[in-house]
């Protein structure tokens, strides 16, 4: 019985999935089935019922599963204590971020991390915010960067970045909304709009903010829901319709104009980034100090 073998058998089991598993291990879905194989042919018992595209724990499986965490929970608090011993930074570091931070905040982080800690190769995995707060709250990633907060008692939120989601238009578009790129609620409402996915944080902002001014999406014309902050941007540009999103993520299509951008005055569309942790986990050394060194930045 291997470490890689039980870090597998966890990752299925905790996604009940082996195609998320193999995404979240960076391995093929072939690898995954391989090692779940060959670790119940050692152990000689069925460790997962299939049924089509489904899988669940047998009961066999899931007394392993309690105790393939505690090993590899051991091993890991092993290596941080060797790692604290020896005084080094270095290895993989698994992290989950939503898409706003993570195509358009975390690369200039990741820029001054490298420099600062060569030894450390950070993973970075994306996912909206609700699953990155699922999977911090699971324990199945230490650190996560999400574009919201929930009311969960056993999770941490410490803001380190700020946002301003705007209008955006396509960059000819015969209903202009006027030269001086602001604009009111009442300007767009009727508009055809075009929307992230319901776990979004951007989608949770704006529906926040409407709500506040006694609006609901129901008074929107909704055309499309899409899954990207890139997939929306092509089709605001294709005249599909127009949208509201965060501004870091058209600054360049803007500069192109591309899209044509609006602040919107009498909506409160300002937000936070936050690092999402589990209290009273104690973070492992690469994870602690990547969360010192981003809690330090000026964003």
């Amino acid at each position: 019985m291997e470490f890689h073998q039980l870090e597998t058998f966890v990752r299925v089991a905790e996604y009940r999935s082996f195609s998320k598993a193999a995404e979240s291990l960076f391995l093929t879905q072939p690898t995954i089935s391989a090692h779940i194989i060959s670790l119940e042919k050692e152990l000689d018992i069925k460790l997962f019922d299939r049924r089509g595209k489904d899988i669940e724990l047998t009961p066999a499986g899931r007394i392993m599963y309690e105790r393939a965490k505690n090993i590899l929970a051991a091993k890991e608090m092993a290596l941080m204590d060797l790692k604290r011993f020896l005084g080094t930074v270095e290895g993989d570091l698994e992290l989950y971020a939503s898409s706003i931070p993570a195509a358009y905040i975390l690369p200039s982080i990741i820029r001054e991390f490298n420099r600062a800690y060569p030894g450390v190769v950070l993973k970075i995995r994306q996912a909206d915010s609700g699953e990155v707060i699922g999977l911090v709250s699971e324990g199945v990633v230490e650190l996560g960067i999400a574009g919201t907060v929930s009311d969960s008692e056993n999770l941490e939120f410490v803001p380190f970045s700020s946002d301003e989601l705007v209008l955006i238009t396509p960059y000819n578009w015969s209903r202009a909304l006027g030269n001086d790129n602001c604009v009111n609620i009442a300007d767009f409402l009727h508009e055809r709009f075009i929307l992230r996915e319901k776990k979004s944080g951007t989608r949770k902002t704006f529906e926040t903010a409407l709500k506040n001014r006694g609006f609901r999406l129901e008074d929107i014309n909704i055309v499309a829901e899409l899954g990207s902050s890139e997939a929306v941007k092509q089709a605001v540009k294709e005249g599909v319709g127009v949208s509201v999103i965060s501004k870091k993520a058209v600054e360049d299509y803007e500069k192109m104009k591309l899209l044509r951008v609006y602040h919107i005055k009498d909506l409160d569309v300002h937000r936070s980034f936050y690092l999402v942790f589990k209290k009273g986990r104690t973070l492992s050394p690469n994870a602690a100090t990547f969360k010192d060194f981003i809690l330090n930045l000026k964003l």
